[in-house]
């Protein structure tokens, strides 16, 4: 696959990395456009945000729940 973000959670390329575990990664963005801004992304592929489905949308939802724990 030629995904950059497959790519960043797989560890092909680096990222300065906030928070992991085995479904998401959490990193500082490399070009931040504000004083704190990070991208959090599922470890699994998901094409675009039209592409989630029952298959993975609770995944999408566990993101939303990371996401509010690394912003406390």
């Amino acid at each position: 696959m030629d995904c950059l973000f497959c790519k960043i959670a797989a560890g092909e390329i680096p990222s300065a990395k906030v928070y992991e575990d085995d479904r998401v990664l959490v990193f500082k963005d490399i070009n931040p456009v504000a004083p704190v801004h990070l991208l959090a992304i599922p470890k699994e592929h998901i094409q675009s945000v039209d592409a989630v489905d029952a298959s993975n949308c609770e995944l999408v939802g566990y993101i939303f729940t990371v996401i509010a724990k690394v912003a406390k």
